[in-house]
């Protein structure tokens, strides 16, 4: 007889993987070490001209030592007005030039300066203990640099909005899932309604959809909106997950004395599609196999009895994994099959 494990025993698991300790942080709020004096923080100059900033626009300019405006150390700068910003946003500041002296700055509307750091590729970021901004509202952002007086430095400007700070998401999606009750159909329903608002305001991170998918295949039965959710989980990194029970030596089904199809040594487990990969775990998370991009064969549909398995030929592997989605149902095997050739077989992102 298969066991059949629940939704909420699938949430229990998602939201353990997200639930990571958080070390203690070596400085204070103000990013100063402990005992250390806080250094003064520079007030700026004004620009004659500041321009409004469009989130997720890019703006073409350029520092012109005829045009631009020029502090007292002698680099020339332009400023942009960034309104509206949120704390609990995550941002990224993109800057493209040639040349490596151009910076971006941040300050708030008391004209102190918001720590930035930036990454191999140019992208500036919002470098406080939360990693986020100090406080809703409205921002100036500054791009400067010590050019030539006859040459200007053409630059491209980007800032980006990527969803909510990761400890804000996480927070988020925990106290959705901990308030969920699979046999409450109210409950089912609210918590769609909490998590499709949360994958609205955050489609870059995948917990969400993750579960949107789960509980529109498991509890709503709606396989079109459960493939859509997986679909943008898979997008967002994140994976398609689902349930599924098979054999211990990955043997189909054979027919019982009863007139029912079942497994020999039946086991469960779930499966996570994911870009360019295929995950088998059993019930307790313990990876049974790992299939790479190109290392699938073949992905078959088999017919059970009134059930529908799926069989996954990989290299390496003396035999087909053969497996029995979670409803059972034809309609998933055909999800899974997609999915697979979509974005193992195919690699696609």
């Amino acid at each position: 007889m298969l066991y059949k494990f629940s939704v909420a025993q699938i949430a229990l698991f998602l939201v353990a993987l997200i639930l990571m300790p958080v070390p203690a942080a070596a400085q204070g709020g103000s990013g100063e070490l402990p005992g250390s004096k806080p250094a003064p923080r520079p007030r700026r100059e004004v620009a004659s001209v500041i321009t409004a900033i469009t989130l997720d626009k890019s703006i073409e300019s350029r520092l012109d030592p005829r045009t631009s405006d020029k502090i007292a150390a002698g680099n020339f700068f332009q400023e942009y007005d960034w309104k509206a910003a949120r704390a609990n946003d995550l941002y990224s500041l993109k800057l493209q030039t040639e040349d490596p002296n151009i910076v971006v700055q941040v300050f708030d509307k008391e004209n102190v300066e918001v720590p930035l750091s930036k990454d191999a590729s140019g992208n500036w970021s919002v470098k406080t203990n939360t990693g986020g901004l100090p406080a809703d509202g409205d921002y100036i952002v500054r791009v400067s640099g010590r050019i030539g007086v006859r040459k200007a430095v053409p630059y491209t400007l980007t800032v980006a909005r990527q969803g909510l700070l990761p400890a804000i998401y996480n927070e988020r999606f925990q106290n959705i899932i901990l308030k969920f009750r699979e046999s409450d159909p109210a409950s089912v329903d609210e918590t769609l309604t909490a998590l499709d608002e949360l994958a609205a305001e955050d489609d870059y991170k995948p917990s969400a959809l993750e579960f949107i998918g789960i509980i529109q295949l498991y509890n709503k039965g709606d396989f079109e909106k459960a493939e859509k959710a997986m679909e943008r989980a898979i997008k967002a990194n994140g994976a398609a997950v689902l349930r599924i029970y098979h054999d211990k030596q990955w043997r189909g089904t054979i027919k019982g004395a009863d007139g029912k199809f079942n497994f020999q040594e039946p086991q469960t487990g779930w499966l996570r599609i994911r870009p360019g990969r295929l995950l088998i775990a059993d019930f307790g998370n313990r990876t049974l196999a790992t299939l790479e991009n190109g290392k699938v064969t073949e992905v078959l549909k088999m017919e059970s009895g009134e059930s529908s398995l799926v069989s996954v030929a990989a290299d390496g592997a003396p035999t087909p994994y053969i497996f029995m989605p979670g409803t059972k149902q034809a309609a998933e095997a055909d999800i899974v099959i997609r999915l697979i050739q979509k974005h193992v077989v195919g690699g696609a992102n």
